[in-house]
């Protein structure tokens, strides 16, 4: 049993059969020696394959229990099957490359961003030279808080300048960390008017709390009393 040469240029369809590869208009083939089959389920290397040169489709036949005949790979020459798993491991290279640019690029922004944010969070800050290590610590929490990508914090909301950003940043901050806002919001958080007053009056003691710390007397807070409950958070 012989291939012609002329075959090899075709796109055949050859059956597994128990006689052996075999066609519908040719009868039975003879595999190339150099050939190889390459299993389906690769679509790019499968793809690239058929681009570079000739090649067979491999089906199995219908059978009793099987009613539809199914693709298990394509025939073709070795050479052309190394090339294009050369390729694809290429341009899985390329890709794993830019994938981790990509990923240093962006911590880098975020970075930046979150230095940025932190040194508005001072800024609106302006405490007091002596509370100056307690303004370092709010604004380094207020910061990588609220700038937690995904996280729909204030921190990520383009629609606002980053001085605002900062400044709802900060507040939220000393809010939770700095008052008895959350232990307050325990006892009311089913009661829609109890919790607005809850947040009208955490807002006061925000406002408090930076005008103790802003102002002339630092004599008055220390820098590491807050006026509620200091949680890690």
């Amino acid at each position: 049993m012989a291939t012609d040469d002329g075959l090899l240029a075709q796109h055949l369809d050859v059956y597994d059969t128990r006689a052996g590869p075999w066609n519908p208009e040719h009868g039975e083939l003879q595999i190339p020696e150099d050939w190889e089959l390459l299993p389906s389920g690769d679509t790019f290397l499968t793809r690239t394959v058929k681009a570079n040169g000739p090649y067979w489709l491999a089906w199995k036949p219908r059978t009793r229990q099987r009613p539809h005949r199914r693709l298990v790979g394509v025939w073709a020459p070795k050479p052309s099957i190394d090339a294009a798993r050369a390729a694809a491991l290429a341009s899985e290279q390329r890709r794993d490359r830019q994938r981790r640019h990509g990923e240093a690029s962006r911590q880098r922004r975020e970075a930046t961003y979150q230095a940025e944010l932190r040194g508005e969070v001072l800024r609106f800050l302006d405490f007091h030279e002596s509370h100056r290590d307690l303004a370092e610590r709010i604004a380094d929490e207020a910061a990588a808080r609220a700038a937690v990508v995904g996280s729909g914090r204030v921190g990520r909301t383009r629609t606002i300048t980053i001085e605002e950003r900062a400044a709802l940043a900060a507040r939220a901050l000393i809010r939770h960390r700095f008052t008895s806002y959350e232990d307050d919001l325990v006892e009311v958080w089913d009661d829609d008017f109890l919790y607005r007053e809850v947040k009208a009056d955490a807002q006061s003691r925000v406002d408090a709390f930076l005008e103790r710390h802003r102002g002339p007397h630092p004599s008055q807070e220390t820098s590491s009393a807050p006026t509620g409950s200091d949680r890690s958070r």
